[in-house]
């Protein structure tokens, strides 16, 4: 990630940024003619960074960034609800995945892929056609 804001690059800032907000962005403005067309879902990968009580110490740009991943979720949900396009984003704790465990060790509270997966097509599917604009916290 970046550090602490006093000790951090502006280029790993702007990576942060690119990587997690800009390619959220430009996906969804390019998915946004077919959605309007046909209706649908989004579901943006936020994490439990950006919301209250996630942590964020040494992780600046990165809580920055998801936390604009929420800010567009929430836009395009009320901007796009009049096309019945739904907006949601998953905001999970560490995911458990191999590069993860090495990184962070096997002591962290990590959510499970198939929980991630389940609940993204949950937020996908007709059952879920009344949530929009909501942000789902895992872990």
């Amino acid at each position: 990630m970046s550090g602490p804001v006093a000790e951090s690059d502006p280029a790993a800032w702007q990576k942060q940024f690119t990587i997690n907000l800009t390619t959220a962005y430009l996906t969804t403005r390019a998915l946004l003619p077919a959605l309007r067309a046909n209706g649908g879902a989004i579901v943006y990968f936020a994490s439990a960074a950006a919301i209250p009580g996630g942590a964020v110490a040494g992780m600046a740009a990165y809580a920055a960034a998801k936390s604009g991943v929420v800010a567009l979720m929430r836009a395009v949900a009320a901007d796009e609800k009049k096309h019945k396009v739904r907006a949601n984003a998953v905001a999970p704790t560490s995911i458990r995945t191999a590069a993860n465990i090495q990184s962070m060790g096997e002591q962290q509270n990590y959510v499970e892929r198939e929980e991630v997966a389940a609940t993204v097509c949950y937020l996908c599917s007709s059952d879920a056609s009344a949530v929009s604009g909501q942000v789902v916290r895992l872990g």
